[in-house]
């Protein structure tokens, strides 16, 4: 029975970590490029079980040894545990924003970033802006990076006025430099003021197994090195939807809270049961 509780716990466990990992999608449904995450469970490790123990002589009243014995019994499992909680990579919705800063991926690739610290991360979030030294910034500030491995600058407006008041056209809001014109092509070359500005770094993966989350929506890879996309288009004016569906993630989460329930009534039953054991063995009837 002791055993029996510790199967039980171990699922609600891991039903309690399904809820946070569910949790965590609808959090984010509305957070542009987020990518879902599933949780993978298995079985966890089974361990032989053998009856030891040493049979009494064989001719009553001498001192006569006993013979010892090492029978197996079985296997023996401990419920469940994670086995992992990789990231669904499935192309979300593409929405037209009509901002010239807000740029969406159609394919499997990511932009380049580099944060405060110089640290490289990916992301699919392509909502932009321009910092007080005309770079190209990811909402966290981070840099956005061109393909020569240098951040993209952009022209500053030539227009003061347009300066201190803001630019309605690129979202820019008042206080910060603006940029007169921005296009990009979907290949991910950027002018400004209709001067060339770089190229957009995008690159994919050849395993997005080893890309994990570092946050909300940026992901650092810890295998193969990058490469150059040829099989995602940029889309400038439109963001990219977060790939976490609502309704789903709803089931998911009350059929989750079930299963925990489910553990929990089970952890009480074989609690009691093992109190009675105790309560009764050794009673005379």
């Amino acid at each position: 029975m002791v055993r029996g509780l510790y199967t039980a716990a171990a699922g609600a466990m891991v039903a309690q970590s399904n809820v946070d990992v569910i949790a965590n999608n609808l959090a984010n449904v509305n957070t542009s490029g987020f990518k879902r995450t599933l949780m993978q469970v298995e079985s966890a490790p089974q361990v032989a079980l053998f009856r030891d123990q040493t049979d009494p002589g064989q001719t009553p009243g001498n001192r006569t040894a006993g013979v010892a014995t090492h029978a197996a019994i079985g296997n023996l499992g401990f419920g469940s545990r994670i086995y992992d909680t990789p990231t669904v990579f499935e192309q979300g919705q593409i929405e037209q924003t009509g901002n010239s800063m807000d740029v969406a991926l159609n394919g499997p690739g990511f932009f380049a970033v580099r944060d405060a610290a110089g640290a490289i991360h990916y992301t699919r979030g392509g909502s932009f802006t321009q910092n007080t030294k005309n770079e190209l910034v990811t909402s966290d500030g981070d840099n956005v990076m061109g393909s020569n491995g240098q951040p993209v600058t952009l022209q500053p407006q030539s227009n003061v006025a347009a300066n201190r008041q803001g630019n309605s056209t690129n979202g820019n809001p008042p206080g910060q430099l603006a940029v007169a014109s921005i296009k990009i092509d979907p290949r991910g070359n950027v002018s400004s003021n209709g001067v060339p500005s770089g190229q957009l770094a995008v690159v994919e993966f050849a395993n997005l197994a080893n890309v994990r989350p570092q946050g909300a929506d940026k992901f650092g890879n810890s295998g193969a090195p990058p490469q150059a996309a040829t099989q995602t288009t940029v889309l400038q004016g439109a963001q990219e939807k977060s790939n976490s569906n609502v309704i789903s993630s709803m089931v998911a989460l009350i059929a989750n809270e079930r299963w925990f329930d489910a553990n929990e009534k089970m952890i009480s039953t074989q609690d009691t049961e093992l109190g009675a054991a105790i309560g009764t063995v050794g009673k005379s009837t």
